[in-house]
């Protein structure tokens, strides 16, 4: 940048109020005057010298020698003008333009300064003023803080004591000042100068300490100290945070507690408990390897696939996989067991999903069920042995039911038959009149001897049954029951052919209808009764449905009668061929009895 040109000179102060006159002229004007006075010097001095030398040579005639005169001062004025008097203005016109254009940029030049100035004021005065807001919001911080800050000197003399502090310790900011450490926490400088020597004073020093309240109190605190250095990396004092870790304390005591409950009661477990990760065991408690006759030091070692029967592993294993993908399975399974010794085991399984060790895992209980499967298969071996017992048993009776119908209708039937015949014709050779009248008295008891040997020869094993077969006898049947209960209403709805019913199922049929049937005259007070037999999906149904008063079949007992009919006997002779029997009642609305087998449609078309 050029330099300014130099300023103009001050003006002397005025006198008595007018304004005084210039003493001197600035140097160009000088310049410009002393131009002017040469140029009009030459001028003049031009003009005699022509006029002195030309006049004698030219005489009268004036025109010329105005030429003369006029070109000679044109040649020698212009000149000396040009040199003396306009290229100077011109040179201090532009020395003027160039002086007013730096002035001009020195102006822009100073605003500018100026204003960055300005800038830079209201920078610094606003990261002065974030300073200060962030100064204030730290020193907020350390005062609302939920820890306990002290700042001490090196001496360990308390220098900063924040609120918290005040209601952990019980001593006030002002009643600690140029107090040490020492006498209000409990903290000497000797254990704060030994936890902050050596390397450790470069990054601190924290652990746990028993600190002192002003009522002398002690309880465990999380102690933080930190050193303050200056510039030169003097140590300047320390920072200390103390925090009350009285409740981490507790609850650690408690979770310490509640880890050694649940480690006794997981070992002590009378179920085998295990935890399966990624393809292996990683946990089995001590009933576990006691199942699987194995110890705890071969956790390592052992393979899934070498504890579950081959037959009963694929099923397992898909049964975990569902359950460690999250989907929704059944929890509860039964599997076969393999132990070391080669023995099999049935086990009861229970699997829940868990997080261990940050993957998902399977936390199984096990419990030993062979003595339950054995005893199923006992109870199982039992029941079918009863059951074919029982069968043997019904076809025993069935056959003596069938042998004394056929003895009393052979024998007995015959007999008072012939007993009959013989009174009739003792009274076509009458003798006496009152002879005659005892005989004919005898005749209608020997009539309704044989009608109800008759009756008890059908209720025994209606020989239609064996003659006629089940539709004929179920037709016999309803017609009898009416005739011996006229108020009630028989319907009877046979869906089915003769050859479509098993024969092995027949006598069972008969039992169950007349059983239902006898119950309902008995007990139902109805007025109307519906036998239904019909062959639906492969199944053989047989229901009597009545309008009686109904119950509840909760309350019903059980019970054998002496005869072995029931509820009790139609539900056995329904299960004794693999069927079985449903009883719909409520009280006030009738009841319905529904028995059912499989069939096998092929072996009876």
């Amino acid at each position: 940048m050029s330099a300014a040109p130099p300023s103009a000179p001050l003006p002397a102060p005025s006198t008595g109020g007018h304004p005084a006159a210039p003493s001197s002229l600035d140097p160009n004007s000088r310049a410009l005057i002393r131009s002017l006075l040469i140029v009009a010097a030459i001028i003049t001095g031009t003009e005699l010298t022509i006029m002195v030398t030309l006049e004698p040579l030219f005489g009268e005639n004036q025109l010329v020698m105005a030429f003369v005169d006029s070109g000679t001062l044109i040649l020698v004025c212009f000149p000396c003008l040009y040199y003396l008097l306009v290229k100077p203005m011109v040179r201090h016109l532009v020395t003027k333009a160039e002086t007013e254009r730096h002035l001009k940029e020195m102006e822009a030049t100073n605003e500018f300064l100026k204003y960055d100035a300005k800038v830079r004021t209201e920078a610094e005065l606003a990261e002065r003023t974030k300073a200060d807001s962030r100064i204030q919001f730290q020193a907020g911080l350390l005062a609302v803080v939920q820890q306990a800050v002290i700042a001490t000197g090196k001496g360990g003399v308390i220098l900063y004591w924040n609120q918290f502090a005040e209601l952990l310790f019980g001593w006030t900011e002002q009643e600690v000042q140029n107090q040490t450490l020492a006498m209000a926490t409990g903290f000497s400088v000797e254990s704060a100068a030994y936890g902050l020597s050596g390397p450790v004073a470069a990054k601190g020093w924290s652990g746990e300490v028993r600190a002192v309240r002003r009522d002398g109190t002690r309880f465990p605190a999380f102690l933080t100290a930190s050193t303050i250095r200056r510039n030169d990396d003097s140590i300047a004092g320390f920072v200390y945070t103390f925090i009350d870790i009285s409740a981490r304390k507790q609850t650690e005591a408690a979770i310490r507690e509640s880890e050694e409950k649940y480690s006794t009661v997981v070992e002590s477990s009378p179920t085998g408990i295990f935890i399966y990760r990624e393809g292996r065991l990683v946990f089995g408690n001590q009933r576990f390897f006691q199942m699987i006759g194995s110890s705890p030091f071969d956790l390592a070692r052992l393979e899934v696939t070498s504890l579950i029967h081959p037959d009963d592993w694929p099923a397992v294993q898909e049964l975990w996989r569902l359950r460690l993908a999250g989907k929704g399975t059944a929890q509860d399974y039964e599997c076969r067991m393999l132990t070391p010794q080669g023995e099999v085991r049935w086990i009861s399984g229970r699997t829940t999903l868990i997080q261990y060790g940050g993957a998902p895992s399977l936390l199984g209980n096990i419990q030993d069920i062979t003595e339950k499967h054995l005893a199923e298969a006992a109870l199982r071996e039992s029941r079918e042995t009863l059951q074919r017992v029982s069968a043997r048993l019904m076809s025993a009776q069935e056959g003596e039911r069938q042998r004394v119908a056929r003895e009393l209708h052979d024998s007995l039937g015959q007999s008072l038959s012939a007993a009959k015949f013989i009174v009739e014709r003792a009274l076509d050779e009458e003798g006496s009149e009152q002879q005659g009248k005892s005989l004919r008295a005898v005749v209608p008891i020997l009539q309704n001897s044989v009608e109800e040997v008759r009756r008890i020869s059908m209720a025994l094993r209606p020989s239609t049954l064996d003659d006629l077969g089940l539709l004929a006898t179920i037709a016999w049947f309803t017609r009898e029951f009416q005739n011996t209960y006229p108020h009630f209403e028989v319907e009877r709805v046979v869906d089915i052919e003769e050859f479509e019913v098993p024969d092995e199922l027949r006598t069972s049929v008969f039992r169950i209808i007349q059983e239902a049937m006898n119950n309902s005259a008995k007990y139902s007070q109805g007025t109307r009764i519906t036998v239904g037999l019909r062959l639906v999906m492969g199944e053989l149904q047989v229901v009597i449905a009545d309008d009686g008063i109904g119950f509840d079949p909760k309350n019903v007992k059980r019970s054998h009668s002496g005869s072995g009919y029931g509820l009790a006997s139609m539900r056995e002779r329904a299960e004794l061929f693999g069927g079985s029997m449903i009883v719909t009642s409520t009280p006030g609305q009738g009841t319905m009895i529904m028995a059912r087998w499989p069939v096998d449609e092929d072996a009876t078309s």
